[in-house]
């Protein structure tokens, strides 16, 4: 679990960004064991949430979906009476800030990807769903061998981090 932590404009959602593939690098190369590669051709390996992510009432790219799972997550994530799945397809889109971001988690886990990126996830949660984020799904993804990039402020919860990355003015400080 890595945290990477830093002021507004510091860099932190670049860097994911850069991390996805969504962005190329301006300069510079990214090295996997020592060989370069172009994160955009691994794409496949992460699910990452952005603070402006964008829902689909469909999961597109998912052949077998256990709807039994669906909706145990919806009612996990308190979205059992905004929305439900119904032929393969969300009924309702319209949620809060934090019922969107709680939707985007349910179809990040079904993806069921090595690498998950949480940009300012817990931002917009109330005190359950933060403390739900950080003391228990990120330790629960770990323990799956998943590989967690959580961008926040939550300093209350940095004790939790395997490793905290600062930023500053796009560069990482510690």
């Amino acid at each position: 679990i890595l945290y990477l932590s830093g002021g507004n404009g510091s860099g932190k959602t670049t860097l994911v960004k850069l991390l996805t593939g969504l962005y190329p690098p301006f300069a510079g190369v990214i090295k996997l064991d020592d060989a370069e590669i172009s994160m955009a051709a691994h794409r496949y390996l992460v699910a990452p949430i952005f603070s402006d992510a964008h829902l689909f009432d469909s999961l597109y790219g998912l052949a077998a979906i256990d709807d039994q799972r669906v909706d145990d997550l919806l009612r996990l994530m308190d979205l059992a009476q905004k929305t439900h799945w119904q032929d393969r397809r969300f009924t309702d889109l319209n949620l809060s800030t934090g019922q969107r971001k709680r939707l985007a988690l349910i179809q990040a886990v079904l993806e069921d990807k090595p690498i998950y990126i949480f940009d300012e996830w817990a931002a917009e949660q109330d005190p359950h769903f933060r403390a739900y984020f950080y003391e228990e799904l990120l330790p629960a993804l770990k323990a799956q061998g998943k590989a967690v990039i959580v961008v926040t402020h939550d300093e209350r919860y940095f004790h939790l981090a395997d490793r905290i990355i600062k930023m500053r003015d796009g560069k990482i400080m510690a």
